[in-house]
Order: structure tokens, then C-alpha cells, then sequence
């Protein structure tokens, strides 16, 4: 808390010290997270340098922004977030509230128990709202909405938008159908980063991590045996975590580790690969 407020204190000192006014960069957007990148920057047709708030490779869940970067968002002309990750709950404390645009509006969101180290996310929401094409598409909404809004003459990002969408209608289509005819009940997961897409797709996410910690070696059977009876294909695993805290599990029911990235830029790309993985062995 010391350390946060801090933070803050010096965020404010430093804005300070710059220009008088209204000083954003009218050439700059901010996204709180990697995926959203992508979107953010094919939507405004590359007229804006579009940064990530959290460094590649870094968890959002543990992340704090440092001072200067709270400058730097309230430099930016419009901060895209998910509004559900732990750390963007207080940009509105430090940044002004007319920059920060929330990408979850329209999206009905899921509970969760999904935490790390004890970050707990807002009001026990699952976040992971980008990984699933159907929300993308509202995040799709919200940001040319955003835009258009700050730039009302600016017709072509409307027609970027729409290009966007028709794409991930096409991806929506894909996952629906690929899923729906190769039967595919269940996908088990290390951490549980795909709770809108199983949702939207109507297969249960088995998740080998519970509210950040490790399962019992009681539980680790029970997870087992019901991966074993609903067939499953592969353990998915994220770059940030171990492959060997799946490893027992995986070599009881015979399956392969597969790493997959739900921060990553390309995140259409992502969903098209998980898709293709969890239905290869039931196709």
C-alpha cells in the first residue's frame, strides 16, 4: 500500500513538472495488455503509436505500474483496458478518467476464482474477456467507438472496424463448427485463461490451478481420472508457468504439454490454434 500511494505521489509530481494545460500526445494510445495491441493498431490503420502498458513476458496479474508510465498514460490521447485486471482497477486514481476507455461494456461477464500471489481480480470477475472471438468482437465495438468519438471525421476507422468484425465472425463460425463436430466436451488448462471462449463454445475448462495454488495429490487423481474420461487431448499450458507442474498429470493420461499464449498479440491467431488443438484427437 506504501509503495502504491507512493507511486502515485510521484506520478503527480511528475505531471507537474511538464507542460501547463491539456499536454496528451495526440499521436499516442495506450492498451493495458498485449492482445488488445493488435486490434487497437489495425482499427486506427496504423496512424498512432499504440503501446503496451505491461512488458512482454510480465503477468498482469502481479504487475504495478511504475510512475513514469502513469505519466505517460495521462500524456496519451485514450488508455485501452480490460477494466477487470487487478491493477487497472486504480488507473482512474492516477490517470485522468476522460483518457481510460473500458473495453468490457456490453460483455457478460463470468465469476471466477482466478488469482495469483494473491491478486485477487475485480469483485471475483474472470478477466480474460479477449479470448474469446464473441467478446472480441464487442472489444472491437468499444474501441472504434472510442475512436470515433475522438475523432469523429476519421470515416476510414469505421470501415477498419467493420473489417475486423467480419473477421472475427469468420473465426466465431470456425470455432463453433470445428468444436461442434469433433465433439469436444472438455479442455484442461494449468491456469484458467479461457473461461469466455469454453463458455461461448459450451465445453468445460478443467483448470489444474485453483485460486493460485497447487493441487493435493488427492486432487491431482480426481483430475486425472476425469481427463482420461473425457478424452482429452493435451494439457495446455501458458509460457509463463512450468511445464513440469502438468507433467504427472500428462503422463498418467498419456497427453501431450503444449504451451499456449492467451497474451498474445496475434490473439485471433491464438484462438484458431487452441481450437485445432483440443479438437485434433476427435476429429
Amino acid at each position: 500500500m506504501t509503495r502504491h500511494i507512493t507511486t502515485i505521489l510521484t506520478a503527480i509530481l511528475l505531471i507537474g513538472c511538464g507542460k501547463s494545460g491539456d499536454t496528451h500526445n495526440e499521436r499516442t494510445l495506450y492498451v493495458t495488455i498485449t492482445p488488445l495491441r493488435g486490434i487497437v493498431n489495425e482499427l486506427t490503420c496504423n496512424d498512432f503509436d499504440v503501446r503496451v502498458l505491461v512488458p512482454e513476458g510480465a503477468s498482469p496479474e502481479s504487475f504495478e505500474p511504475s510512475a513514469r508510465q502513469l505519466t505517460e498514460l495521462n500524456d496519451a490521447r485514450l488508455v485501452f483496458e480490460t477494466g477487470l485486471i487487478n491493477f487497472e482497477q486504480s488507473l482512474t486514481k492516477s490517470v485522468a478518467k476522460e483518457r481510460i476507455v473500458n473495453l468490457s461494456h456490453g460483455i457478460e461477464l463470468i465469476e471466477g476464482s482466478c488469482s495469483h500471489h494473491h491478486h485477487h481480480h475485480a469483485h471475483g470477475i474472470d478477466p480474460h474477456i479477449w479470448t474469446s472471438p464473441r467478446c472480441l468482437k464487442q472489444i472491437t465495438l468499444n474501441i472504434r467507438d472510442a475512436v470515433l468519438e475522438a475523432y469523429p471525421d476519421s470515416l476510414k476507422y469505421s470501415v477498419a472496424a467493420d473489417r475486423i468484425i467480419e473477421r472475427l465472425d469468420s473465426l466465431d463460425h470456425f470455432c463453433k463448427e470445428y468444436i461442434d463436430l469433433a465433439g469436444v466436451d472438455a479442455m484442461m488448462i494449468y491456469h484458467p485463461a479461457y473461461t469466455y471462449f469454453a463458455h461461448d463454445y459450451g465445453i468445460e475448462q478443467i483448470a489444474i490451478e485453483h485460486d493460485g495454488k497447487e493441487p493435493t495429490p488427492k486432487q491431482l487423481t480426481t483430475l486425472s481420472e476425469r481427463a482420461a474420461s473425457l478424452n482429452i487431448s493435451a494439457i495446455l499450458i501458458q509460457p509463463q508457468y512450468n511445464a513440469d507442474k502438468v507433467r504427472p498429470i500428462a503422463e498418467q493420461i498419456e497427453v501431450e504439454i503444449i504451451t499456449t499464449n492467451p497474451l498474445a498479440e496475434d490473439i485471433e491467431g491464438e484462438i484458431r490454434r487452441i481450437t485445432e488443438i483440443i479438437c485434433r484427437d476427435n476429429e
